[in-house]
This record gives structure tokens, C-alpha cells and sequence, in this order.
């Protein structure tokens, strides 16, 4: 990690890689590796460190041991949100947990493979004696049943603005207000815009 500031960092990157192992040559009788890989970058702009691009890579895989393995739900991905549901990776402008496959009576199914990419032009308002950022953002993503339906062109793509307000020692309050442009094929529903409720995730 090599970022100037944990509350609103300006410039430097971010990097994590984490692998889960269990059963295989563990103890156990649920055989399964997970794999998760996040990679973000800020950027300053325009000679300020009010001004930030950020952008960000979130990718996740979960592989059977053993065929048919009883793995937990809450080990599976879920997207869609602002990601404030254990396990759920956000996707502002989707509704909460509804990308991914259905089952018959219409419930979304756990995923093993997840990728997203995020941009967003972040700008401080105020830096003392409360921080106010305003910010904008585009962002796609998808959830894969397994390997054979992956398809990294097909991504639900959103864009939207938001706010955000430090408060201590709460944390962040703040909302987004997305547009999900491919909701049609998540949920049936027209897109249209969501707002999101967020609190205490930081940038």
C-alpha cells in the first residue's frame, strides 16, 4: 500500500491478493479454493489533491476441489448495491444483491467467478473542520455461475454522482444516486436511477 492519505487519499495505489484455503490437504470436508484480487489507483489532478481520479479492479474466483462440494453461501459472490450486505460487491444503479443467475422461484444464486472496474472523479469540498467530497462515477461489473459463462464484454454498466460527509466519530455518511443502464437484463425491470444509502466505508 503507498497512499498519502487514509481518509481521501490524492495519489499512490493500493493492492491486495488473498487466496482461502479449505479442505485438499486440510482438514475438513468442504474442498474449495477462493482467490480474491483488488487493485486501486489515485491520481491527482490539476495540482491539487482536492481533485482525484480513482479507479480500481475487483476480480474474485472460487474453484471446487471436489466436485459438488458444499460450500457456504455467504463464500460465494453476490453484486449489486451499495455493498453493504455481507458478501455483496457493489454495483450502484443495480439493486441490492440482483445480478447473477436466478433459480426457479426467481432468487439470485451465489456466483463463483466476479470481476468490476470503477472510475471516479472524486473533489474535497471542504478539508476542515468536516471533509465534504462530492463525486462522480462509472462503473461495470458481472457475476459468473462458473467458469464455462464467462464473458468478460458482458458487464452491467452504471453511472451516477454522490456526496460524502466525515463525521467522528461515526465515520462516513454520504449517498449515492446511480443509473444502471443494464437493469433490463438483471431484473426485468427499466433502468432508472437508485439512490444508496452509505455508512462508515471509507474511500
Amino acid at each position: 500500500m503507498d497512499i498519502d492519505n487514509p481518509i481521501f487519499p490524492s495519489r499512490g495505489s493500493k493492492v491486495s491478493l488473498s487466496m482461502e484455503l479449505s479442505g485438499g490437504p486440510l482438514p475438513g470436508n468442504v474442498d474449495y479454493m477462493k482467490f480474491d484480487f483488488k487493485s486501486e489507483w489515485y491520481k491527482s489532478l490539476f495540482n491539487t489533491n482536492r481533485i482525484v481520479l480513482y479507479s480500481s479492479v475487483d476480480l474474485g474466483y472460487i474453484h471446487e476441489l471436489k466436485k459438488g462440494t458444499q460450500i457456504q453461501p455467504f463464500e460465494f459472490y453476490y453484486m449489486g448495491g451499495n455493498g453493504m450486505i455481507i458478501a455483496t460487491t457493489p454495483l450502484r444503479g443495480y439493486e441490492v444483491r440482483s445480478l447473477g443467475i436466478r433459480d426457479a422461484g426467481g432468487n439470485v444464486i451465489g456466483s463463483r467467478i466476479q470481476t468490476k472496474y470503477t472510475f471516479e472523479l472524486r473533489a474535497a469540498l471542504a478539508l476542515e473542520p468536516i471533509p465534504i467530497y462530492l463525486l462522480a462515477f462509472a462503473e461495470a461489473g458481472n457475476l459468473y455461475f462458473d467458469a464455462k459463462q464467462i464473458d468478460f464484454f458482458n458487464l452491467k454498466r452504471a453511472i451516477g454522482i454522490g456526496a460524502r460527509i466525515l463525521i467522528n466519530p461515526i465515520g462516513l455518511l454520504g449517498f449515492d444516486y446511480g443509473y444502471g443502464f443494464d437493469r433490463k437484463s438483471v431484473d426485468n425491470k427499466d433502468p432508472q436511477w437508485i439512490f444508496h444509502f452509505q455508512f462508515g466505508k471509507g474511500f
